[in-house]
């Protein structure tokens, strides 16, 4: 408690320390008593202030309480337990007064933090995005007489969808779709891992095959391999391909990946065979990939999607969404483009899964 005669120092005092309650000696008749009780309502409007003072009728409370005044009592004050029971009822409400307060700014501070944090998180998101993006190859290039087209359309900022092509020779061009588990960071982090395997292994098998079909089954096997070393709890889908050119054949394997890729020629389209053929990468130690075969038309227009893509269609069983996405693959004229028209995966602000698309087209397809 402290007590002061001073009307400067009892102001600068309220401006200064965490005061709980004022009581107020009043005389009305002492101009300099009143502009201080006026300038201590104004500067400490949620400081409780009990004032003491000589009540000459109703009026007098009446006009203290209108300033603001908390409470007033009469002097000489006659029952003590009153004045300490209004004083202690204020206290208390004084102390839950500045630890509101205390809380509140506890608060804004822990707040502005997860801001700050949110933000930077946001950058070094958006800086991973762009790495990913930049780690994949361009949106439409053309390899090997082969037109490459890819789309992709994140349910986060980094996604767990990845697509690559590697030209291996004159004639071969190997390309893959892969879908990591989960969402977010961790699963695109993986797509860096995935990439670099794959383009070393891709390598090394050139090297020892020479001129024989690199075969997408070992690259498949090495890759499975390897997550399991790294021991990341992540696994994956994946198809992968390697088509030649010059005999227009196509080898590939099946990482339990779906859907199958569409497969556009002579005027039809269909699902690549090879459903269930081989399971998820990085799960299995004795998991076995195969390598299927298909003879490709002049005119061929292969489409790979991860299967964000039935998050968009309306059917509820697969078989339906399965059988959707071939007719609007056929309708659009077997191309990317018209099948992103007719999702109208442009105009969505968000999916519920990461999207990935990649479409290969023959020469005279193109």
């Amino acid at each position: 408690m402290t007590a002061t005669n001073d009307p400067m120092h009892a102001l600068d005092y309220l401006t200064q320390e965490a005061v709980t309650l004022v009581l107020f000696q009043y005389h009305q008749n002492q101009p300099t008593l009143t502009a201080l009780l006026q300038d201590m309502l104004e500067k400490c409007a949620e400081i409780p202030l009990v004032v003491l003072t000589k009540i000459d009728g109703v009026e007098t409370i009446t006009n203290l309480l209108r300033l603001g005044v908390t409470d007033v009592f009469d002097l000489p004050v006659s029952a003590m337990s009153e004045l300490d029971v209004s004083v202690n009822r204020h206290v208390q409400r004084s102390k839950l007064f500045y630890e509101n307060v205390r809380y509140r700014q506890e608060l804004e501070l822990v707040h502005r933090q997860v801001n700050k944090n949110l933000a930077e998180l946001q950058q070094d998101q958006i800086a991973g995005r762009l790495i990913q993006q930049r780690m994949m190859p361009p949106e439409s290039c053309s390899i090997n007489g082969l037109t490459m087209q890819r789309y992709m359309k994140s349910s986060l900022y980094l996604s767990g969808d990845f697509i690559d092509h590697i030209r291996l020779d004159d004639d071969r061009v190997l390309f893959y779709l892969a879908d990591v588990s989960g969402h977010g960071a961790s699963s695109a982090f993986l797509t860096v891992l995935l990439k670099n395997i794959t383009n070393r292994v891709a390598r090394e098998l050139l090297a020892a095959d020479g001129q024989d079909v690199v075969s997408p089954a070992k690259v498949v096997t090495q890759i499975n391999c390897e997550l399991l070393d790294f021991d990341i709890d992540k696994h994956m889908t994946i198809f992968m391909g390697v088509m030649d050119r010059n005999s227009a054949h196509l080898t590939y394997c099946v990482g339990g990946h779906l859907p199958m890729p569409l497969l556009s020629q002579q005027g039809e389209v269909e699902y690549l065979q090879g459903i269930g053929s081989g399971l998820p990468v990085g799960l299995f130690e004795d998991a076995e990939y195969t390598d299927l075969e298909q003879q490709m038309a002049p005119d061929f227009n292969l489409l790979l999607s991860s299967d964000g893509i039935f998050e968009v269609l309306p059917c509820d069983q697969l078989a339906d969404k399965e059988d959707q996405l071939r007719k609007i693959f056929k309708r659009g004229g077997s191309s990317l483009d018209g099948l992103i028209d007719a999702l109208k995966l442009e105009q969505l602000d968000e999916v519920p899964d990461d999207i990935a698309l990649l479409n290969m087209c023959g020469t005279q397809h193109a």
